[in-house]
């Protein structure tokens, strides 16, 4: 005899099994297996009592209930329970049940010393004709009060098993047969792969082989590949779960057959085949999701009774659709499908009856589903979908399929719901209802000229403004304004991770980006330009990835990408212009920023950002006094202060006023060169960056330079240089 071990019991492999249910056992053996389903321990108990106060003459019909408790991890239970029927088995001399009453007792008693005298009887019993049992007992320790019971008769059942022609497996070794018991010397050998003839000590090979029945997938593909290459692939699939103990996962079949039964070419097409064949028997079941097990069942079951069963058990809606959903699948394989889809069509509705109005898209799941089974319209859809307040987040909720059956719901009933939410509508849904847009034409426009348009709009605009033939309402707006929200949108995003898809839609796509500049005055792309560089929606790399097309196709841009290589030469200015400079920065720092700070945190709390025009106005005055910071400081890093005491006055230079005569006019006129920052035409003040003062610069008196006019080239005269009057420079 042979056993294997399963959970927390064991079950007999010998040809004649005592554990099989009678017909008079079958219903309640169902109602025993459903309440330890629902661990209902005590009805579970007070049922397998009740039953054995009927059937006292039926001890092994008892046991096989025992078997289930043990099964359902109630050890202890089925311990109890199996101590209540251990001496009618006895008494009937079946000493096969006999023994395994007493191996589910010793899963809660290990070390009970009348249990162990108990069990070693039972297998001098039950073995009284094999010479080897006392080698056996002796190597596996069964006696000894140290060995823990479940350990003992396992050890007991593996020598059993390795009699002479027998299958093992070794976890290093691999799969190998037994050649020889030798009971004198207590070793055993086998045959193993690169070991032949290897042998093991008893006390050894009981605790480290495994044997295996010669129909294992693994002993069958050593002995009689040819033969399982024959075999259909329902037949074959049986045995490779039979040697997984019922259950393995789609890559487990695929490392145990590719490659060794089935050629690996050809694996992929037999195994499409493979399970649409065990889909239609009913002796498997067939998981929908990849990381899930394909079990072979014990007896058939009808794959739309099974579902039947799983939907009635179903206590939330979603489980219920996920039911329906699958016998929509097998629908049409079914010979009489009027009355289970009558029952399903029942519960369908009376779970959208029940359950909470706030779970609209569950309900609408359910509801679709049903039209699916019942192939009619279902009032439910219509009815749920007028009362939904918040539109785009049920859409988003639904699942893509049940999203587009929404919208065109929508489409046939309501349109006008589809267009007065389309500025917080997906991008998807605007691709669905393009048709409908054009009677929402000026909101479209309205919004992307407002810089009020979502993410989503701005992606669908953009991509249907740029299209081969875009829609002619969207003719009256210039491409540019597209870009110009665009970047306006990106700058005001809270996370990049809201804006991915907008700027993935940009860099994505090579001619994009140009396009919407095809129309745009070179002035307005210029603006553009500055505005993308200065952008913080996007990463330095992206920035420059962009302009680079722009530069292509627009090459006056060029210079605004331009990086000097050579430094910069300091800004000389007054010390009056320095100290207006830092004042006006001190202002942006201390003040101006941090009030614009609480303006952007008491716009927020107005809530609704897209269309919450302070928080949009806060952002932009954000944007530009932070550029006119970082302004200020690059042009403070250059600043050199002056306060011009030293000039020398042998040639024109900063600091200098200098006396001109115009040429072809004979006029004179006094000019004061002096900082970057000093300039003042009124009172005849040049900046020395000037175009003017850069002509006079380092020339001397009574030379000739040209300048450029406002009609015209203009001939100077230089009469005069001196230093700047005292007064010129005290009113600076």
């Amino acid at each position: 005899m042979r056993e294997i071990r399963v959970g927390c019991c064991f079950v007999l492999a010998t040809g004649v099994s005592p554990l099989k249910c009678s017909a008079l056992f079958t219903q309640p053996h169902q109602q025993l297996q459903d309440l330890l389903a629902r661990q209902q321990w005590d009805d579970a108990q007070n049922l397998w009592l009740e039953l054995a106060a009927r059937h006292p003459d039926q001890p092994d019909q008892l046991l096989l209930l025992v078997q289930e408790f043990a099964a359902a991890g109630q050890t202890l239970l089925a311990a109890e329970l199996a101590g209540l029927i251990t001496d009618s088995l006895q008494q009937a001399g079946k000493t096969h049940e006999w023994l395994f009453a007493l191996k589910l007792q010793a899963q809660a008693k290990p070390t009970d010393r009348s249990l162990r005298a108990a069990i070693v009887t039972a297998y001098r019993q039950l073995h009284a004709t094999d010479p080897r049992l006392k080698t056996i007992l002796a190597a596996s320790a069964i006696e000894d009060h140290r060995t823990p019971l479940p350990d003992g008769c396992a050890r007991v059942e593996r020598l059993l098993a390795l009699n002479t022609g027998a299958y093992c497996q070794h976890k290093s070794w691999g799969f190998g047969q037994v050649t020889a018991f030798d009971v004198a010397l207590q070793r055993v050998v086998v045959r193993f792969p690169g070991k032949p003839e290897h042998p093991m000590q008893l006390a050894y090979a009981a605790d480290s082989l495994q044997p295996v029945s010669a129909d294992h997938l693994e002993v069958r593909k050593a002995t009689d590949l040819a033969g399982l290459q024959k075999l259909d692939p329902v037949a074959l699939l049986r045995v490779v779960l039979l040697s997984h103990d019922r259950a393995a996962t789609g890559d487990q079949i695929a490392r145990a057959l590719a490659g060794s039964v089935i050629p690996a070419d050809q694996w992929k097409r037999w195994w499409d085949n493979a399970k649409k064949l065990m889909k239609k028997d009913p002796h498997f079941v067939v998981p929908a999701k990849k990381t899930e097990l394909f079990r072979l069942r014990a007896a058939p079951v009808a794959q739309q009774d099974e579902l039947l069963a799983a939907f009635q058990a179903g206590l939330d809606i979603t489980q219920k659709v996920a039911a329906a959903k699958q016998l929509v699948k097998i629908l049409d394989e079914i010979a009489q499908p009027e009355l289970i889809v009558q029952e399903f069509a029942d519960g369908l509705r009376e779970a959208i009856q029940n359950t909470k109005a706030s779970r609209v898209a569950d309900r609408l799941e359910a509801a679709f589903v049903l039209e699916d089974l019942t192939k009619t319209p279902s009032e439910w859809v219509n009815e749920l979908l007028a009362g939904v307040a918040d539109l785009p987040g049920l859409l988003e909720e639904l699942g893509a399929a049940s999203a587009n059956r929404a919208i065109a719901a929508l489409r046939r009933t309501r349109p006008d719901r589809l267009l007065a939410q389309l500025n917080e509508l997906p991008a998807r849904v605007l691709d669905d209802i393009a048709d409908l847009l054009p009677a929402a034409a000026d909101r479209v426009l309205q919004h992307i000229r407002n810089q009020t348009a979502s993410y989503d709009l701005l992606h669908w605009v953009a991509r249907a403004i740029t299209a081969p033939q875009p829609p002619a309402w969207l003719e009256p707006l210039p491409p540019h304004t597209v870009l110009a929200a665009i970047l306006n949108a990106l700058d005001l995003a809270d996370t990049r991770g809201e804006t991915k898809k907008l700027r993935d839609l940009l860099t994505s796509n090579e001619t994009l980006l140009t396009d919407l500049l095809v129309q745009a005055p070179p002035e307005v792309i210029r603006d553009l330009c500055r505005q993308l560089l200065a952008s913080t929606g996007f990463e330095a790399l992206d920035r420059r990835s962009l302009m680079a097309r722009i530069v292509k196709a627009y090459p006056f841009v060029q210079d605004l990408l331009v990086t000097r290589t050579v430094k910069e030469q300091p800004l000389i200015v007054s010390r009056a212009s320095l100290a207006r400079r830092q004042a006006e920065l001190d202002d942006l720092i201390q003040n101006k920023i941090p009030q614009n700070s609480k303006e952007i945190g008491l716009a927020r709390s107005y809530g609704d950002l897209s269309e919450n025009f302070e928080f949009k106005a806060a952002k932009h005055a954000q944007r530009l006094l932070m550029q006119r910071r970082a302004e200020l400081e690059i042009l403070m890093a250059r600043a050199q202060a002056t306060d011009f005491a030293d000039v020398k006055t042998d040639s024109v230079q900063i600091g200098t006023s200098v006396t001109v005569t115009d040429l072809a006019t004979g006029q004179a006129q006094t000019y004061h060169i002096l900082g970057a920052w000093d300039g003042d035409p009124a009172r005849n003040i040049i900046s020395y960056p000037a175009a003017l003062a850069q002509a006079l610069l380092n020339k001397k008196v009574g030379e000739t330079v040209t300048a450029a006019g406002e009609h015209g080239p203009l001939q100077l005269r230089i009469d005069r240089i001196e230093k700047t009057p005292a007064k010129v420079l005290a009113a600076l």
